[in-house]
C-alpha cells in the first residue's frame, strides 16, 4: 500500500472531505495529512485512559434498564454503549439530568423512560442554527446539525412532560436553567474547547458533587481525550467505559 493511500485510509474524514468537493485532489490529500497529524496526540493519549468494565462501576448492584431495540440513525447511541449509560443512571438514581446535545431524542427518552420520577434537562443548538455558522463556533460533527429534528423521538410520549428542553450555544447558555442536576451527559460539541467548557459548568453546577460521563472518547473526537488527560493530571480519576467510547466519573 503506498504511503499516499494509507494517507487517505487513516486521515480521510467529513472534516477532509469537504476539500474534494471544494478543491483538488492534492487539497484533498493536505487535509488527510492535517487529519491524520491531528488524531496522532489522541491515540496516546487513549493509551493512557485506565479502562473499567462495566460490572466494576455498578459495584454489585444488578440496575433493570427499559431499552428500546430499534436500527439506529447516524449521531444515535449504539446499544451497547445505550446499556452502558442507562445501568449506570438506573443505579445511580439521580433526581435531575443535564444532557448536552439533545439531536433526535432518543437518548433522552431512554433517560426519562428509566428515571420514572426524574426531570431531564436537555441542551441542544437552535433548530433554526445554520450549519454554515459552524466555523464562528468550532462545532464538531457540523455534518449532523442539519439532519436534526430535535428532541423528535421523545415528543409526543408519557415522558415528554417530565424532559424540559433547553436551546442554545453551551459556550454563552446559562446553565443555571438546568436545575439542580447531579448526574451529566456531556454529548455536545467535541471540540477540546467545548468539551473543556461544557464540563467546567456542569462541575460548577452541581458543586463538584456529580456524576460525568461523556461520549466519542475516541481518535475522530480528539478535543475529548485531551481534555480527559487534562482533567486526570488533576486527579480526577477519569476512565474509558471497557469497549466503549465513554468515559465515566463519579467525583462523590
Amino acid at each position: 500500500m503506498t504511503r499516499h493511500l494509507k494517507t487517505v485510509l487513516l486521515g480521510a474524514n467529513v472534516a477532509s472531505a469537504k476539500y474534494l468537493l471544494k478543491t483538488d485532489a492534492k487539497g484533498f490529500l493536505d487535509a488527510c495529512y492535517r487529519s491524520l497529524n491531528s488524531a496522532r496526540p489522541a491515540v496516546e493519549e487513549l493509551a493512557e485512559i485506565p479502562v473499567v468494565d462495566l460490572e466494576d462501576i455498578l459495584e454489585g448492584k444488578d440496575p433493570m434498564i427499559r431499552l428500546v431495540v430499534a436500527k439506529g440513525s447516524d449521531g444515535s447511541l449504539p446499544r451497547n454503549q445505550a446499556i452502558a449509560l442507562l445501568s449506570i443512571l438506573v443505579a445511580e438514581q439521580p433526581k435531575e439530568v443535564l444532557e448536552i446535545g439533545t439531536f433526535m431524542g432518543t437518548t433522552t427518552r431512554h433517560l426519562a423512560e428509566n428515571l420514572p420520577d426524574a426531570t431531564i434537562h436537555t441542551v441542544d443548538l437552535p433548530e433554526d442554527f445554520d450549519p454554515g455558522d459552524a466555523a464562528k463556533i468550532n462545532v464538531d460533527d457540523i455534518h449532523l446539525v442539519g439532519k436534526r429534528t430535535v428532541g423528535r423521538d421523545y415528543l409526543g410520549t408519557p415522558v415528554e412532560k417530565r424532559i424540559k428542553q433547553h436551546f442554545g450555544d453551551t459556550a454563552t447558555w446559562d446553565f443555571s436553567q438546568a436545575g439542580n442536576p447531579t448526574f451529566f451527559w456531556i454529548d455536545g460539541a467535541h471540540t477540546y474547547e467545548y468539551c473543556k467548557q461544557d464540563s467546567e459548568k456542569c462541575f460548577e453546577l452541581c458543586g463538584g458533587r456529580g456524576v460525568f460521563l461523556w461520549h466519542d472518547c475516541n481518535t475522530r473526537h480528539p478535543g475529548v481525550p485531551k481534555f480527559v488527560m487534562e482533567w486526570r493530571a488533576m486527579g480526577r480519576d477519569i476512565r474509558r467505559i471497557n469497549g466503549t467510547p465513554i468515559c465515566y466519573w463519579k467525583s462523590m
